[in-house]
């Protein structure tokens, strides 16, 4: 069946209503002209179906919903899609490995990594952002260069580069989590200039975010 064909049984299917009132005026025996017009569609558009293929399609008056029997088997084939469709990991459990060997090399808490990878990224390695950050923990291309990183969307490289630009912060900031993380978001000179979290609505946001992640 084509578009056109497909549209004209839509809005049958929407018109309840006009069905109800067709099937206490008409009988069988009597087909609407409303009917005899749908059927004409169909057999301009079906050609090659027969004269059986298309009067299962008709509106019979019996029912308030117009429902063909090929919308019914269409509806069961992807009832089984959808059942069958399994959602892609979205969590940590694929970079477990990499966040610990990150935390050992770099003495930073896994959790404090998984934290910021959630708020960053969600856990998406093709994550990238307007301003040019990408990756699981949204390496600017200045900062992935001056860590090393070559390839922020490889998540080995992108966790350990995080890893180090982290772990670089909480030694700058004298071991405060929260100081090191408005740093990672907004920057170290912010921090500098306001002698603690910037009042970036963001940057304030940021941190509370993740730190509710690293607490949990």
């Amino acid at each position: 069946m084509d578009i056109q064909s497909l549209k004209v049984l839509m809005e049958i299917n929407a018109m309840q209503t006009l069905g109800s009132v067709q099937s206490s005026q008409n009988d069988s025996s009597n087909p609407s002209l409303f009917s005899d017009m749908l059927g004409q569609v169909l057999q301009a558009s079906t050609g090659s179906q027969t004269n059986e293929d298309i009067s299962s399609l008709l509106y019979s008056g019996k029912s308030p919903v117009f429902v063909p029997s090929s919308v019914n088997s269409a509806q069961s084939g992807l009832a089984n899609l959808i059942s069958s469709y399994s959602p892609p990991t979205t969590n940590g459990t694929d970079y477990d490995e990499i966040i610990k060997r990150a935390a050992e090399k770099y003495n930073v808490p896994e959790k404090l990594i998984s934290s910021i990878i959630k708020q960053e990224s969600n856990f998406n390695p093709s994550a990238t952002s307007s301003a040019g950050a990408s990756g699981l923990m949204q390496l600017m291309p200045g900062t992935a260069k001056y860590l090393g990183v070559t390839n922020s969307l490889d998540p080995e490289q992108n966790i350990m580069g995080g890893a180090k630009y982290i772990s670089q912060m909480l030694t700058k900031f004298d071991g405060n989590i929260e100081t090191a993380l408005a740093a990672y978001n907004a920057g170290p000179g912010a921090v500098k200039k306001y002698d603690g979290i910037p009042p970036y609505k963001e940057t304030q946001n940021y941190v509370q975010k993740v730190m509710n992640n690293f607490q949990a």
